[in-house]
């Protein structure tokens, strides 16, 4: 007898390798991947303009990183005794103008020579098709509104076709790029249940239209896997909104199973091993058996660069 739905998600046409290097974009739920790839040693570069949940943000910033935009004074807006951007998250805001310039065109610098590496993958996290656009500036979409009063925006549900125009603008100037595309299984339940449920519909019909039309696109279903095949909410936290670390790293696992070849699922196998012998707490340091342990750990770090750091 079954007690869940038997999920196998489909596998990318090329596996995922340790060496590629991965800029992670989108939901707090790519949070959740790029530190677990983190911990795993991967080549990681996380939210370079912090979360953002709209499709037609995250083209935008990564555009912007491949073009190698310059971020200048007219850029920044004030409010509340912060500067800020409408495409950076409020992470970057700071009470001085100069110094917030000169931390997001750091970061913008180093974004652009990461997403022109050889081979890099981009994994994209959508969570929410609602956007906000400045009334004063008619179809300009914010990626946050950093708690600016309501009505100086417009909110509205973008349609598929508007973000697949978007998406295919980058995904052609970026082909050396493979896109992985998620849906976060994050709920959106300020803007209500129903809303969240048909705003989570037009992220899923993108995603399947460029995954037929990109030859560079691949979905990595962490909705499903979350929603279907989970399916309790003994896997969410308290506010029962968010997948707790139990589902998260089942998440991972299924990540790890289906998208990474054999030798970085032996590469992540063996990180796993070494962390957990870091991590461990020692009760009785000095002693025979602590030394012993010591010189286990050393002599499997060195086998692991042996194997993996020395060959690439």
């Amino acid at each position: 007898m079954d007690f869940k739905l038997n999920f196998i998600p489909k596998s990318p046409t090329k596996s995922f390798n340790y060496r590629q290097p991965m800029l992670l974009t989108g939901s707090c739920f790519a949070d959740n991947i790029s530190d677990l790839l983190n911990q795993h040693q991967f080549q990681v570069l996380a939210q370079p303009y912090g979360v953002v949940y709209n499709p037609i943000s995250i083209a935008q910033q990564l555009l912007a990183l491949v073009k190698g935009k310059t971020y200048t004074e007219n850029d920044v807006v004030f409010h509340n005794g912060l500067y800020h951007t409408w495409q950076h998250h409020s992470v970057f805001s700071n009470t001085d103008k100069t110094d917030l310039l000169q931390k997001i065109n750091a970061v913008a610098q180093d974004s652009h020579a990461f997403i022109h590496q050889p081979e890099t993958i981009v994994y994209v996290t959508f969570g929410s098709a609602f956007v906000y656009e400045l009334k004063e500036l008619p179809g300009f979409i914010t990626a946050n509104c950093h708690k600016h009063p309501q009505q100086i925006f417009n909110k509205r549900l973008l349609n598929v076709n508007e973000i697949l125009g978007c998406w295919q603008n980058l995904m052609t100037a970026l082909p050396h790029v493979q896109f992985v595309f998620t849906v976060s299984p994050v709920r959106h339940v300020k803007d209500g249940l129903f809303e969240n449920n048909v705003s989570k519909g037009v992220l899923l019909q993108a995603v399947y239209e460029l995954c037929k039309q990109q030859s560079n696109a691949y979905y990595f279903p962490a909705y499903e896997i979350v929603v279907d095949e989970l399916r309790d909410y003994r896997f969410y936290d308290t506010d029962l909104i968010h997948p707790t670390a139990q589902a998260i790293e089942y998440v991972w696992q299924q990540l790890v199973k289906t998208c990474f070849d054999e030798l970085t699922k032996q590469f992540v196998a063996d990180v796993k091993a070494i962390n957990v012998m870091r991590n461990h707490r020692i009760m009785h340091q000095g002693t025979i058996t602590h030394e012993k342990f010591i010189e286990a750990l050393k002599e499997k770090e060195i086998r692991f660069n042996s194997t993996y750091i020395l060959s690439k």
